[in-house]
């Protein structure tokens, strides 16, 4: 039996027990009435006391019989509404009541939390993620991505211009204060390996949530967040460099654009993160985290003054053949744990390495060059040229067995 998780409230479920929500239109079927809306405190609850009254009236839900349950109408998975009996294919979450997109129950799903501090750049990070995953990564991987959903694809349409077509880097994520931030559902299909290349297809559902930074400046607020994050896959931390003392003194003066007011410190996000997971029963036998998690060093084109004329961190990974390469996964593991034992002592990895049982350091800049001084809210003029965005996501995925990993020594991935 299929189990789903909400990509809302992440909540478990059987597929064949959900709920359908009823689209209230009119077919003449049977000649019945179409149906009208009813109010759903359930939903309303969950989003939050900024629903409108207006918002509270929502199509009504229907659990079909078991033996209608499996059939299939006009649309894919689509059963007929027992009152005005037009076919729908709307699932709904029994505990939130939240839409499911119709084809998110029917194929396997990868969790991933996006963490950071407030102006780590998670909104630019994901926006670039994701064209990159459409362009140059999906190409190497002959993989394609699509938007599961009408919220996504509204928020990346509005991005993509945003970006790319007006070169202005988005806003602040919405902290939970003023309302819940959507999640963000993709269909990532990729081929099968299989003999004379006759694989198939595997289809993954990502589900990214990203969280405002101002929601994880202590414990305390952490927590309204903590069963999206006990529900993860693995966990995309993003360390701004600029937060740190040592960095910022040595660039301070320099021609870039003025360093940013200094938020929550990234070793006190990384701590109250591992004490939220543990106490969440993510905890290992040896006291270590067991969920995955990859730590990236962001705004790497702001760090060039600090790095080696051929550091990795300077260029995007070929992806030979289509695959991960554990070997240059490794490389780069290494080249930032040296940067940061420079940078503050090796301290943030040490918590890292004795808080994660599965941690890989990473670095990239989604921007690939910093905003000019005089509009810190643009992006360069070039438009993005991102380095390295994928790596933390492939690593992920690679780990999960989604994606096919290349290694020229045995035993040196991880």
């Amino acid at each position: 039996m299929t189990t789903v998780i909400c990509p809302y409230c992440f909540g478990r479920a059987p597929a064949t027990g959900l709920p359908y929500r009823c689209l209230m239109t009119p077919s003449g079927v049977r000649g019945a009435t179409p149906c009208g809306p009813e109010r759903d405190d359930v939903w309303a609850a969950f989003m939050g006391p900024g629903v409108s009254p207006a918002a509270r009236q929502r199509g009504p839900l229907f659990t079909p019989a078991r033996r209608l349950a499996g059939l299939r109408g006009r649309a894919a998975g689509s059963v007929p509404c027992p009152r005005c009996g037009v076919p729908t294919p709307v699932r709904v979450c029994r505990s939130c009541h939240s839409d499911l997109p119709s084809d998110y129950c029917d194929q396997d799903s990868r969790i991933i939390a996006l963490v950071g501090a407030k102006a780590s750049g998670k909104s630019t990070y994901v926006s670039v993620l994701v064209n990159e995953l459409n362009q140059r990564v999906g190409q190497a991987f002959h993989a394609s991505l699509a938007a599961m959903g009408q919220s996504t694809q509204q928020r990346d349409r509005e991005m993509a211009e945003d970006l790319y077509e007006r070169l202005r880097l988005p806003e602040a994520t919405r902290p939970a204060a003023l309302g819940f931030n959507d999640p963000l559902l993709y269909r990532l299909s990729v081929p099968r390996r299989g003999p004379l290349g006759k694989g198939g297809t595997r289809h993954t559902t990502l589900v990214f949530f990203d969280a405002a930074g101002e929601d994880l400046a202590g414990s305390e607020a952490m927590d309204r967040y903590t069963r999206y994050l006990s529900a993860a896959d693995g966990i995309v931390l993003l360390v701004d460099p600029l937060q740190l003392g040592s960095v910022r003194d040595r660039l301070a003066g320099g021609d870039g654009p003025p360093l940013p007011v200094v938020e929550t410190p990234p070793q006190q996000i990384a701590a109250d993160l591992a004490a939220q997971l543990r106490a969440h029963g993510k905890g290992g036998s040896r006291g270590r985290v067991s969920t995955p998690i990859a730590v990236a060093v962001t705004k790497t084109d702001m760090l060039r003054p600090l790095l080696a004329p051929h550091s990795p961190l300077l260029r995007n990974a070929p992806h030979t053949e289509g695959a991960f390469d554990a070997d240059e996964r490794l490389t780069v593991h290494e080249e930032i744990r040296s940067l940061m034992a420079d940078w503050d002592s090796g301290a943030l990895v040490r918590q890292l390495e004795l808080d994660f049982a599965e941690l890989s350091l990473f670095g990239l800049s989604a921007l690939g060059a910093p905003p000019l001084a005089e509009a810190p809210a643009d992006a360069p003029k070039s438009g993005p040229q991102p380095v390295r965005v994928e790596d933390p996501l492939l690593w992920l995925l690679a780990r999960r067995g989604v994606l096919p990993v290349r290694t020229a020594g045995k035993g040196r991935a991880r």
